[in-house]
């Protein structure tokens, strides 16, 4: 009676082990049936280049997402076209590395580049161009519908290089010694610091220096040392001061580079007493 029982309870252990395999051969073989799935890595990107002439490498994986199990996959070539409503226009503003516009997925590999070179000297900072990329067909594969289009913005980040030497005439707005010693015109460092930041020793071209302040007031070389940011064309400084209070920019004065000509304006005015001008930095 024992040996009955046994016997019939190994008989549905039987049957769910030939189902277990039954479903296990049907998901291998539906999966053997999947095509393979191609599209972009992301579906936006925002890239940043320094506005400094050079030429910017930028690469965007297309990847294989399914099919097959992975267990292996042939060479997949992806072929891709610019959308119509892209601002940004080949060979001016960017150029494919292969001019084919396809890239391949090589065998048994999960993902390949699609590398584009930017034009930096043609980026427009306060309006960005954009490049929109749809991807339209994949030999040995399809394409995921939600990884089709990549949109990459093209960001640019100023350059600034305006350190070397000038010829700087200022027009004193009011000092102590008025009318005379005025206008001052004197050569001047502009010294780059890096990132964008300078100094000049002296921003009143001399007043401070070697003008009647130094000999009056015992003012010196360093006296009205100023630490200044250029950003896109624009001149700011925080934080500065002569000997009797802060410095800071003119009010309505203007703190800009001229873009065609490098020349530097930079307009600033003393809280302590009021000292003030308008100084002209001509590159020599």
């Amino acid at each position: 009676m024992k040996k009955f029982k046994l016997l019939l309870f190994a008989i549905p252990l039987l049957t769910f082990s030939c189902l277990v395999d039954d479903d296990a051969l049907q998901i291998e073989e539906d999966l053997s049936n999947t095509p393979f799935v191609v599209g972009f890595n992301n579906s936006s990107a925002g890239p940043a280049f320094l506005t400094d002439g050079q030429v910017n490498l930028f690469s965007e994986n297309i990847v294989l997402f399914g099919g097959n199990d992975f267990s292996t996959n042939p060479s997949i070539t992806v072929n891709f076209e610019v959308d119509q409503s892209s601002t940004a226009v080949a060979g001016t503003d960017f150029d494919f590395v292969n001019p084919s516009q396809s890239v391949t997925i090589d065998a048994d590999r999960e993902f390949a580049k699609l590398d584009i070179n930017f034009y930096s000297d043609v980026i427009d900072v306060d309006n960005p161009k954009t490049l929109i990329l749809n991807i339209t067909s994949a030999t040995n594969g399809e394409v995921a519908d939600e990884f089709r289009t990549l949109v990459i913005t093209i960001n640019g980040i100023c350059f600034s290089d305006i350190g070397g030497m000038y010829s700087v005439t200022t027009t004193y707005g009011y000092h102590d010694f008025l009318p005379a010693y005025n206008p001052q015109t004197t050569d001047i460092e502009i010294e780059a610091l890096g990132d964008g930041m300078y100094r000049v020793f002296d921003m009143s071209s001399g007043l401070y220096s070697s003008g009647p302040y130094a000999d009056a007031y015992g003012t010196g070389p360093t006296s009205f040392d100023v630490v200044f940011t250029e950003n896109c064309g624009e001149i700011s400084w925080v934080d500065q001061n002569d000997p009797w209070g802060l410095v800071i920019p003119l009010e309505g004065g203007v703190n800009s580079v001229d873009p065609d000509t490098g020349v530097v304006t930079i307009s600033w005015f003393c809280e302590g007493y009021g000292e003030n001008g308008v100084s002209v930095y001509t590159p020599l």
